[in-house]
């Protein structure tokens, strides 16, 4: 199993992550893990034209590149997070219980998720 898809194993070990995902800026899948019947492909495809507004959104009002983007919903929570210029980490929970430890767990490991993007 390849240190990737490790990262988002641990991710997925919290309890309301349902979707853990590196994905492309073009909402290419690069590697993911997904609780049963989520449909990961479709959800990768949409998830990059989220971080797109949140950039475009930060240089119109001139506040820079997004560092993460948290989508906030009735029934859960999104986080997207650039890794690279050319891919981004998608979780997907299905409540906002967890937040805090998602994001503890992200940051941790963000320099991971970078060096294991960069080794494939």
């Amino acid at each position: 199993m390849s240190n990737l898809k490790n990262l988002l194993n641990r991710l997925r070990a919290i309890d309301s992550v349902e979707l853990a995902a590196v994905v492309a800026h073009d909402g290419l899948l690069i590697e993911g893990t997904a609780r049963n019947g989520v449909d990961v492909d479709a959800i990768c495809a949409v998830a990059s034209n989220g971080l797109a507004m949140a950039d475009a959104l930060g240089r119109e009002i001139r506040k820079g590149g997004s560092v993460q983007t948290l989508l906030e919903y009735e029934d859960g929570l999104v986080i997207l997070e650039p890794i690279s210029e050319d891919a981004m980490l998608l979780l997907v929970a299905s409540a906002r219980a967890h937040l805090g430890q998602v994001r503890f767990v992200v940051a941790k490991h963000r320099d991971d998720f970078l060096a294991a993007l960069n080794a494939i």
